[in-house]
């Protein structure tokens, strides 16, 4: 059986904090238990002003009777993620963000009743990392999977290496999240938005056109 998430984590802990620690000295198992259990839930991360509207706004567009005619009812939101789903999906949820599948395997499945979130794909889980075009390949797979054919893919994220340029190369359009504005220039203007406003007018103005 492999190493699972928690004893994953553990081992990077002990890794870092062997730096600055004399020898032979170890890391209590009582603060490794209160990392981990600070840094999978909300307790260890703030959000943006930004994204709380956003999943509202979507979630809405997704589930009214309008969705249809705007083309948001056949969205579906996923994240791809240099983490493990296990977490990721209990950070989620912790913010009141619900996940409905985490990862490839049927058995994954929540079968939540409301979710924002329709899948997880994170590189504990599948084997591959960002930019990785494989971990893309899987995410395409599933979504594919999940909506009984192929449809668009848009993906959107704030690193340009893991994930503007890992996506492109794996065949996916792609969007920066450029909150500083650090990639000007970089990137081409429409291919990069400064918020997730921004995000959701393009969206809009995509299904408008």
């Amino acid at each position: 059986m492999g190493m699972s998430p928690r004893d994953w984590w553990a081992k990077v802990i002990r890794s870092t904090f062997s730096a600055v620690l004399p020898n032979g000295t170890g890391v209590p198992e009582e603060l490794i238990a209160s990392l981990f259990r600070r840094f999978s839930s909300s307790e260890g991360y703030r959000l943006y002003d930004d994204v709380m509207p956003f999943f509202r706004q979507l979630h809405e567009w997704r589930s009214t009777s309008s969705a249809s005619r705007s083309g948001f009812s056949q969205i579906q939101v996923g994240i791809i993620s240099n983490s493990d789903g296990q977490r990721v999906s209990s950070i989620l949820d912790s913010f009141g963000i619900g996940v409905n599948r985490i990862g490839p395997e049927p058995s994954m499945v929540k079968s939540a009743t409301s979710y924002d979130i329709d899948w997880v794909v994170a590189s504990f889980d599948s084997g591959f990392e960002k930019p990785s075009h494989k971990i893309f390949d899987v995410a395409r797979a599933l979504s594919a999977s999940s909506a009984g054919g192929e449809r668009e893919y848009l993906h959107v994220g704030d690193s340009i290496t893991e994930d503007y340029h890992g996506a492109l190369d794996a065949g996916w359009p792609s969007v920066l999240l450029d909150r500083d504005g650090k990639h000007k220039g970089e990137v081409p203007e429409t291919a990069r938005v400064a918020n997730l406003n921004m995000l959701m007018r393009r969206l809009m103005d995509s299904k408008e056109s």
